[in-house]
């Protein structure tokens, strides 16, 4: 299957860049002297991936150690806490408008550390009343 190439008015000695494809959705790449396999949407400067934020890794790692706390139960508290403390970094971190992405998984890993924090106290309690 061939690649479909760019307007055929483009001139053979048109200066190096992106030119539109004929369905004006995305653009295709002239070296000067050939067509390129390099794609990009139409009206992205530079590079489109660049455009976006990245992911706080704190918010990624917060998400990661608040659901394996609830699933482990023996290092569940040392996990949760470490969750927790992550978790809340992360949120100022990935304020609204701050510099990185991860807000909703650093949420995510706060609620996980809770709910395992509790139900570790939950559990102790228990085991406290019918201990006495």
């Amino acid at each position: 299957m061939a690649l479909p190439t760019p307007k055929e008015t483009t001139p053979r000695h048109a200066a190096a860049g992106w030119y539109p494809m004929p369905d004006l959705v995305q653009e295709r790449y002239w070296d000067g002297s050939m067509w390129t396999g390099a794609f990009r949407p139409v009206g992205v400067p530079g590079h489109a991936f660049l455009s976006t934020p990245p992911n706080d890794g704190l918010a990624i790692a917060s998400m990661v150690l608040g659901i394996v706390s609830l699933v482990t139960w023996v290092l569940g508290i040392v996990i949760a806490i470490i969750g927790l403390v992550f978790g809340a970094v992360a949120v100022k971190r990935c304020l609204p408008r701050g510099p990185k992405r991860g807000r909703g998984m650093a949420i995510a890993g706060i609620t996980c550390s809770i709910v395992t924090l509790s139900l570790w106290v939950l559990f102790m309690l228990i085991g406290l009343a019918a201990f006495n």
